[in-house]
């Protein structure tokens, strides 16, 4: 027998957080971020089931754009990190891909390549987060330089990124609205602007939440589409969101411990009495964390257990004196019961790096509407 160790995906539940966006942000349209294999939760599967309810999809590649094309998938695909190499804006002219340009090695490319047909494109601006993206005054030349390109079709689109958008008072915050502004003051004027009826894009999820004034026309909902919190301290069930993945085993084994006995590796936990110990087939070899603190809470038979001692490469550990429980009973170690915000506070990881390490040997099982 195999082991049990499934991710279950609800479709129900990513509809269902996808409609309490859409009522957030309406009239805004929705850009939903599935790169990362979206977000581990399967980027074709995902896609394909937003298919027709989203106005267009990003990925990080054109590797990811060219697999869901190849998946039947019909949406508009943005590139949101652009091209890598120059042959790239071929391929996306050919496939129709949005390409955002963040650089100056991509509008060199742009000015030496010749183009099947009309590219529509993104200018991101580098506000503040640092990453990606022109600076304002190098952002104004670029833009217009996107306006006047034979092979740029209208209008030109521009995108910038919250850095501190999950803590609303944060000053940063503000300070990158203001870059923002500015900019679009300056391109609003008629000699840059040339009636191109700009559009723009400033939020992801925890910014569409926290800034509405900053929907703008696109927004870019990437870790609340599957259920997760992205705002400090507040909970997805307050934001009426839904967690898409449930991740759960079974126990394999229950071991009687004696006072004063160690648990797995390193001897973390010793027993502080006689107790039960469920034995359950996940672990770092799964996609758990590794970090994971003595005390995280578990889902035995619908009751909260906490761990004990270090997780193993393929076991985890769980104290069973509060519950009742048998080889073979349903564990759940994040998703429908027990939120993945609640598991990450009791580890060193973020909940964007949980989901995206559950590994391939994870059964995914997806639900139908």
């Amino acid at each position: 027998m195999s082991r049990t160790a499934v991710a279950i995906l609800s479709t129900e539940n990513l509809l269902h957080n996808l409609r309490v966006l859409k009522q957030c942000t309406h009239p805004a349209k929705i850009i939903a971020m599935v790169k990362a294999n979206a977000y581990g939760h399967g980027i074709r599967s995902v896609s394909q089931r937003l298919d027709g309810h989203v106005d267009m999809l990003g990925v990080a590649s054109i590797d990811e754009a060219i697999a869901l094309r190849k998946a039947g998938v019909k949406a508009a695909i943005l590139l949101v990190e652009g091209v890598f190499e120059a042959n790239e804006l071929l391929i996306a002219s050919t496939e129709n891909f949005q390409v955002v340009f963040h650089n100056e090695k991509q509008m060199e490319w742009l000015s030496k390549c010749t183009l099947p047909r009309p590219l529509h494109a993104w200018l991101k601006i580098n506000t503040g987060m640092g990453r990606l993206g022109f600076h304002v005054d190098a952002a104004v030349a670029a833009y217009t330089d996107l306006l006047n390109h034979k092979y740029v079709a209208k209008p030109v689109r521009v995108m910038s990124h919250f850095g501190c958008a999950d803590e609303k008072a944060h000053v940063f915050n503000q300070k990158q609205k203001t870059t923002f502004n500015y900019f679009l003051d300056i391109t609003s004027h008629e000699t840059i602007c040339l009636n191109a009826n700009q559009e723009q894009s400033f939020c992801n999820s925890a910014a569409l939440f926290n800034f509405p004034e900053c929907h703008y026309d696109f927004v870019r909902p990437g870790i609340a589409l599957y259920g997760v919190s992205p705002i400090q301290g507040v909970s997805a069930a307050e934001l009426g969101l839904k967690p898409v993945m449930t991740l759960q085993t079974s126990i394999i084994s229950i071991q009687h411990m004696q006072k004063g006995n160690s648990i797995g590796y390193g001897g973390r936990y010793v027993c502080p009495v006689d107790m039960p110990v469920g034995i359950i087939a996940f672990g770092y070899g799964d996609g758990y964390p590794i970090t994971a603190k003595d005390g995280t809470p578990i889902l035995v038979n619908n009751v909260e257990c906490p761990l004990v001692g270090r997780v193993s490469m393929d076991m985890i550990a769980v104290d069973l004196r509060g519950v009742s429980a048998h080889v073979g009973d349903t564990v759940v170690l994040w998703g429908d019961g027990l939120p993945i915000e609640r598991v990450m506070s009791h580890t060193m990881n973020i909940s964007y790096d949980m989901l995206t390490g559950v590994q391939h040997r994870v059964k995914f099982l997806w639900t139908q509407v």
